[in-house]
């Protein structure tokens, strides 16, 4: 009968500890990085290397995050020519000229800290190069309010204004180019669940200078996620970037009629496209 007893206590004794492990905090924090690849070889030869990584940490009622990433293409261009003093006894040369076509990269951090369940205030700080757009590099930092409008397993909705400051280098700078200026910006980002193991994003961010309202930005960026694994997804993305007051590139004024060697009288703007898209597919792997 005592012994009885005894194993009656055992599983009573051990229900604190299966309480703990099921209360045990999850690990606070995630990073995922992404990565694409492609290479072409033989008549024609071009690299492009695409990747991207999120960090998060989130404590009770803040969170933190870091954002890095970039896209390179290299792109090889062949000249041939051929020599000789006559068709059958011609030598074909080859010249293979490397060139950077495209390079642009980004890295950002965010703070967010909750003031009730939807309401938060942040604090964000970012750096973007794009060479292609003539951009150097631009710095922003920002801060202000973000609001939850939706905050369910399937759908999220979210919201967020603020003001700061910005700083471009160009990589052609006209005179009379303004490269710091005071900026707010809007932002909004949807994400939702189609599937058992899909799920769209879309994020909208608008920024303005307070001085020329027409100096304004729009980065639309879009992703579609299928997960493979738990630990492995495939990722297609489609961003789209708007500046409607578009860097400018400097175009060399040769002198006519033109001499041997020719002159260069120096360079004259040439202002860029609006509008940039990017198209990605990558592999995700989760730690």
């Amino acid at each position: 009968m005592r012994t009885r007893s005894l194993l009656m206590l055992i599983p009573a004794a051990l229900l604190p500890l299966a309480a703990q492990e099921a209360a045990a905090p999850t690990r606070p924090w995630s990073d995922k990085a992404a990565l694409s690849y492609v290479a072409v070889g033989g008549n024609a030869s071009s690299q492009s290397l695409g990747f991207s990584n999120e960090f998060k940490y989130t404590w009770a009622n803040a969170a933190f995050a870091f954002n890095a990433g970039g896209v390179r293409v290299a792109t090889t261009t062949v000249a041939r020519s051929a020599l000789g003093p006559s068709l059958d006894a011609a030598t074909v040369l080859e010249t293979r000229t490397t060139q950077t076509s495209t390079e642009t990269y980004f890295a950002n951090l965010r703070y967010d800290h909750n003031l009730t369940e939807q309401l938060q205030w942040f604090g964000s700080a970012g750096w973007e190069r794009n060479l292609p757009a003539g951009l150097e590099a631009r710095y922003t930092g920002l801060v202000g309010l973000g609001h939850w409008w939706l905050k369910e397993d399937r759908t999220k909705f979210f919201t967020d204004a603020g003001v700061g400051y910005t700083k471009e280098t160009q990589v052609f700078r006209p005179a009379g180019t303004e490269d710091g200026f005071a900026t707010f910006r809007l932002g909004a980002k949807l994400e939702k669940k189609l599937f058992a193991a899909s799920t769209f994003t879309s994020e909208l961010n608008l920024s303005d200078s307070f001085k020329d309202t027409q100096n304004y930005l729009a980065v639309w960026r879009n992703g579609f996620t299928t997960t493979l694994s738990s630990r492995l997804a495939l990722k297609v993305g489609y961003d789209i970037t708007y500046k409607n007051k578009p860097a400018s590139m400097g175009v060399e004024v040769v002198q006519t009629p033109v001499a041997t060697p020719p002159v260069v009288l120096g360079q004259v703007p040439f202002q860029l496209k609006k509008t940039d898209t990017v198209f990605t597919t990558s592999l995700v792997i989760t730690f």
